[in-house]
């Protein structure tokens, strides 16, 4: 039997969907698609589609690898330094992270979190 997992991209039908819990801007809706879970939920992986808005960002507790599958976004740091992303980029929100996103249309990722310690996100 394989143990390879399978990141589903097309097909969100069985996503859950939600609104951010630190809005900015917009009437911003995403799903969350979680394909993979392990170590008592400490590592978890999916997609996460995203809807036109700006939202805060709180990596407290964990680390998150993204990459970019569709759309464009801007991730801000707190000093104000603006990263564009785009279909095929990936990287790092580092533990701690307190900046934000900007969506303009709609921006698809693969996700992969990492929790840093026993308390989660």
């Amino acid at each position: 039997m394989s143990k390879l997992i399978r990141i589903e991209t097309q097909d969100l039908s069985r996503a859950k969907s939600g609104k951010p819990s630190r809005p900015i801007s917009g009437n911003t809706t995403y799903l969350t698609l979680e394909s993979f879970t392990a170590s008592n939920d400490q590592l978890s992986s999916g997609v996460w589609e995203a809807t036109a808005g700006s939202f805060r960002s709180n990596c407290a507790g964990y680390v998150e690898f993204c990459h970019i599958l569709e759309g464009r976004c801007r991730v801000v740091d707190p000093d104000g330094t603006s990263h564009s992303f785009a279909a095929g980029d990936s990287f790092v929100l580092p533990e701690g992270f307190t900046g934000h996103w900007e969506v303009d249309e709609r921006v698809k990722k693969v996700f992969f979190i990492a929790q840093t310690n026993s308390s989660g996100a």
